[in-house]
This record gives C-alpha cells, sequence and structure tokens, in this order.
C-alpha cells in the first residue's frame, strides 16, 4: 500500500486531483494535512479523461504561478491553504498522528512515492507536470517547486490551452462565457474532480465518513472573487 495525501478540497474555484488525509469532524471527513493515496502506481492507471473527472491529456500543465498573473487574489489565499502544502505532509515527521491513525510510518518518506504524488502535486506523470527533480539540478528544482502541492490545475486542468484564452479577456478586457474555456481545456468543478482522489482507494478512506463534495467544496479552498467580466 502506498500513501497518499490528506485532502481538505478542491483549490482554485477549486483546484485539484488530490488524494488528502482524512479525520473525522463536526461537517463530516476533514483534512488535517493534505495525504492520501493511489491504489495502484500511476503507471499502471489509465489516463484521466474529462467525463471521468480528469484531465484532457492534449493539454499540457503550466503552473500556479502563470493563473496568478489574472488571479492574484485566489492565488494569495491559496498560498494559505493545506492544499497547497499538501506535498510537505509526505515527508517524515509531518502529519504523525494522522499517519499513526492509519497505520502508515511517520518516520517514512513518501514524497518520492509514485503513488502519493499522483494527489499531492500538480500534473504528476502528465505533460508539464510535476517531476520528481534531481536535487543537483537547480532549473528542475526550481520547476518542481512550482507544480508541488495541489495547485490551480489539480482541479481546473492543464492551463496549457485555456490560459492563452485567460490573457486574451485580461488584455482586451472583453466578456466572454466559460464555455469558451471549457472547450480548451478548463474543468468544471463538480463532484468527479475531487474523487479523483478523495475515495475509498485512499489509505485514509473512512467508510463512516465519506468526503462529501457539498459540504466540503468550499472549505480550505481559495477565496472567491467575482469574475466582472464572466456573462454567465
Amino acid at each position: 500500500m502506498k500513501v497518499g495525501m490528506l485532502i481538505l478540497v478542491p483549490a482554485m474555484f477549486l483546484a485539484t486531483s488530490l488524494f488528502f488525509l482524512q479525520i473525522p469532524g463536526e461537517n463530516g471527513m476533514v483534512g488535517v494535512a493534505p495525504t492520501a493515496l493511489a491504489a495502484e502506481p500511476l503507471d499502471s492507471q489509465a489516463a484521466a479523461t474529462p467525463s471521468a473527472g480528469g484531465a484532457d491529456t492534449s493539454y499540457s500543465y503550466v503552473g500556479t504561478n502563470k493563473c496568478k498573473m489574472c488571479h492574484l487574489k485566489e492565488h494569495r489565499s491559496w498560498k494559505k491553504t493545506k492544499m497547497a502544502l499538501t506535498l510537505d505532509t509526505l515527508k517524515p515527521g509531518s502529519a504523525v498522528e494522522v499517519k499513526k491513525k492509519y497505520g502508515l510510518d511517520p518516520a517514512k518518506d513518501y514524497s518520492t512515492d509514485k503513488g502519493c504524488l499522483k494527489c499531492h502535486t500538480t500534473g504528476y506523470d502528465h505533460q508539464g507536470g510535476y517531476v520528481l527533480a534531481d536535487p543537483e539540478d537547480k532549473k528542475a528544482v526550481r520547476r518542481a517547486k512550482k507544480l508541488a502541492g495541489v495547485g490551480c490545475e489539480s482541479c481546473h486542468g492543464p492551463g496549457s490551452a485555456y490560459i492563452d484564452v485567460f490573457m486574451d479577456i485580461f488584455k482586451s478586457k472583453r466578456k466572454y462565457k466559460v464555455e469558451e474555456l471549457y472547450a480548451v481545456g478548463l474543468l468544471k468543478m463538480d463532484a468527479a474532480v475531487c474523487a479523483e482522489c478523495h475515495n475509498d482507494k485512499s489509505p485514509t478512506y473512512d467508510a463512516e465518513n465519506p468526503f462529501d463534495f457539498e459540504k466540503m467544496k468550499d472549505e480550505g479552498t481559495h477565496e472567491h472573487h467575482p469574475l466582472k467580466q464572466r456573462e454567465n
């Protein structure tokens, strides 16, 4: 069994495919520190598709810093969430009590475990997504840092195409409809997106307190601000 990630909920509107460590709380499962995991190594899992709540593999990941150019307030608030720090919970000595609760070794380093990285990073095993960087390769380390944790694209999908549409909207100040963005890879936020990581394959899954999308979708995510140029 491999570890996954401990979750709170999606990020950006919200943002991210992910796993989170969950513990019972007043309103159902509560993520204390991101951690949860996939049932099988990533290389044995089928590529996700939009209809299944995953990202279209024809697009690539660009990193959360690209998103903040237009969504600065959302980005600032996201950086303070547990979702942004989910990769850290896989490190030795982190989220000790939660790991003990679910039979995970608090002294083990899960941050290089492929089964965990799918839900503790952004775009792992996909084009442009997170990769385990060689510590000696400074450029690769910087690139990996930008994709650590559950970022915008974890929940909203890889942004290589819709980022250009957003930039056009930003520069021209024109109105737009969200369907224009869905057509180029933006994911519609629904329970299927969260279920990519919040499911019974997680080693921290609690059958008595399963993930409740309606209760959790607005907890632990970034702030939501009106999109002035959006028409629907």
